[in-house]
């Protein structure tokens, strides 16, 4: 009787043994994954499977160590196991299982789990995240297959090997005529800096840039402080003239966040010390990625802030009326999904935003995509396909006005970006536009000119956009999106104004135009004419669009109270003298008439017609005689 009370302890104990080894095993694995010791926790929860193969708990935490590392096959096999054992324990594993089997490119299986999960979920309040993810998911898995099995819409992008290093280089930022390419690299031998999380080939984050010479892009330049610092500092986009700057700069002292937005001004060729956006702009957590339109006037940029629909949004900012940034904006659920959007482009034309995501149907991974603001609101977004959009993660797209595209990808090495050149189908590229460049010098010693260059709706009078000339070479560049027509002024203290009309219907074809503008000094004698100043054909009445000019002209008076005008008129040798003298001396009274009514004193002001009687071009063809068909200020007193 006594041996067998002590086969029975015996046996009491080995069970014992048994049931207190596998929860020993469990519990150091989670002691394990406190310490980020991943590897240790995955050795642990086996160990404990193993001595206990219907221990749910250990599946689990094993499972969800794999999903951590992105183990997809074996997150797979983990939960499945789990699902056997108990297939209540935790709904969640087969949206997780469903994750890694899209990862896996086997979208047959995650339906089945997409499906399973949204047919075990629970319809409460707290489980509506989880449900919002899996609807994206389903939609993810349906259009992702139709969009796989799409032929290539063109060629295969092409590595820069001149721009691209060993280490990782993206975030590439070209300017609208293609002529340089900024980019963000953590090679060596720029501002390095490393700690003990560094990769091997990381020396933290700097910006560098690249010239376009004949077809070649130059070896990259490292940009100087104060841009670039002993901080991460990363993803650079610029004004369409390239004078102003926004990037991001990360754990400053007296931040907002741990990465915020900063911009810059170029004052002749040195840039300004940066300055943080501030608490309207950035938040308290990681702001990231801008784009910023050709006029300066609207920032969008990634962020991680609450209040957003996943992982990391988009966000606007805009300036207001009194030239402040105004409060950043999500750009809502037509753009940004559960999962994560991120690196938007604002292309030349204002309206089309190139972004990538992980949340729209796509090739795998982080795919790029656009949308076009209209009518007040972004379009649905539109994969780019294959082969611009890879397996890998394919990020960071810009494209010149011209349509010359980069991207970063992953798709040769996935733990490393490079950047790379694309050709983009014409219906994928933004609208068009054309690029105005020129110098702005003072007319009689031919030095260059700061100078303020605004942009005008010549229809509405609409002020659209001020920019500057470079305070030491007198340089500027204008972007203007096809389909609207346009009044491109230039004016600085002490000289007459200069303006230029461009009329571009939406089939406007991309080109540049060099214009050079010398401005005259005001004084007694000077004489310019005023080229947008319209009338009706053969008659006197001004045109609407003639004011945005009277305007400028008003003011520049008003502002100049000793100042005494002569309005010439000046018409072409086509119809009789006397009636083109006549035409001419009334389209000079009308303007004197427009100036007076906009509060200009009478006595300051003499209207005289000159006919035919001066030309500056010759009238045998149409482009001269529309140069002599023109209205002429000279001062006669100052």
């Amino acid at each position: 009787m006594r041996q067998i009370s002590y086969s029975l302890l015996f046996v009491l104990f080995v069970f014992s043994s048994y049931g207190q080894a596998h929860r020993d095993a469990y519990r150091q694995g989670l002691q394990a994954i406190k310490f980020e010791s991943y590897e240790t926790a995955i050795e642990k929860f086996q160990e404990a499977v193993k001595i206990n193969p219907q221990y749910a708990d250990a599946w689990y935490y094993l499972g969800k160590t794999y999903d951590h590392l992105n183990r997809y096959e074996e997150t797979i096999m983990a939960f499945r196991n789990l699902e056997s054992v108990d297939s209540d324990y935790n709904i969640s594993i087969y949206y997780d299982i469903a994750k890694s089997y899209i990862e896996l490119e086997n979208l047959r299986s995650a339906r089945i789990y997409i499906k399973r999960y949204l047919e075990k979920a629970s319809k409460g309040p707290k489980s509506q995240k989880l449900i919002h993810l899996a609807m994206n998911r389903l939609n993810y898995i349906d259009i992702s297959q139709e969009l796989r099995e799409m032929p290539p819409n063109t060629s295969e992008p092409e590595p820069i090997a001149s721009v691209n290093s060993v280490s990782g280089d993206y975030m590439p930022s070209v300017n609208p005529t293609g002529t340089r390419l900024y980019f963000t690299s953590v090679r060596q031998g720029g501002f390095d800096f490393k700690d003990e999380n560094s990769a091997e080939l990381d020396f933290g984050e700097d910006i560098y840039f690249s010239k376009l010479i004949g077809e070649e892009w130059s070896t990259p330049e490292l940009l100087p402080k104060p841009i670039n610092s002993m901080s991460n500092d990363f993803g650079s986009a610029f004004t369409g003239d390239g004078q102003n700057m926004v990037f991001v700069r990360c754990d400053e002292d007296g931040a907002i966040g741990s990465c915020d937005l900063y911009i810059t001004q170029l004052n002749g060729s040195t840039w300004s010390v940066p300055v943080n956006m501030g608490n309207v702009v950035n938040d308290k957590d990681w702001d990231s990625q801008p784009t910023i339109n050709s006029d300066g006037n609207r920032i969008i940029f990634t962020s991680r802030r609450s209040g957003g629909y996943g992982g990391s949004d988009l966000y606007m900012v805009e300036k207001n009326h009194l030239g402040l940034w105004g409060v950043a904006q999500n750009l809502g659920s037509i753009v940004n999904t559960p999962l994560t959007e991120n690196s938007p482009f604002l292309a030349a034309d204002g309206k089309t935003l190139y972004f990538s995501s992980t949340g729209h149907p796509g090739m795998g991974g982080a795919d790029v995509f656009y949308t076009v603001f209209e009518n007040g609101k972004w379009s649905t977004p539109k994969n780019l396909g294959k082969p611009i959009n890879s397996k890998g993660n394919d990020t960071n797209f810009s494209i010149s006005a011209a349509g010359n595209a980069y991207l970063a990808s992953s798709r040769l090495d996935e733990n490393n970006f490079d950047i790379f050149k694309a050709e983009l189908p014409d219906e994928l590229k933004p609208k068009p536009t054309i690029i105005v460049q020129g110098i702005v010098s003072n007319s009689e010693d031919k030095k260059p000119l700061s100078a303020l260059v605004l942009i005008e709706d010549l229809n509405s009078g609409e002020l659209i956009a001020t920019n500057k000339s470079n305070t030491e070479t007198g340089e500027y560049l204008v972007v203007l999106p096809a389909g609207r027509d346009y009044s491109v002024s230039a004016n600085a203290e002490g000289f007459f104004f200069y303006s230029q009309s461009f009329e571009l219907p939406k089939d406007t074809a991309y080109v540049e135009i060099t214009n050079d503008i010398a401005l005259e000094p005001i004084r007694k004698g000077t004489k310019v004419v005023l080229n947008n100043i319209f009338f009706e054909v053969g008659k006197a009445e001004l045109k609407p669009i003639s004011y945005v000019e009277l305007n400028k002209a008003v003011t520049l008076m008003k502002n100049n109270k000793s100042m005494k005008i002569e309005v010439g008129g000046h018409t072409d040798n086509v119809g009789a003298d006397a009636n083109n003298l006549s035409l001419s001396q009334k389209r000079a009274q009308s303007v004197v008439e427009y100036m007076v009514l906009a509060g200009i004193e009478r006595e300051r002001l003499i209207a005289k017609g000159y006919g035919e009687t001066v030309p500056i071009a010759d009238n045998s063809t149409k482009e001269g005689r529309a140069k002599n068909r023109r209205t002429e200020f000279v001062i006669v007193e100052f």
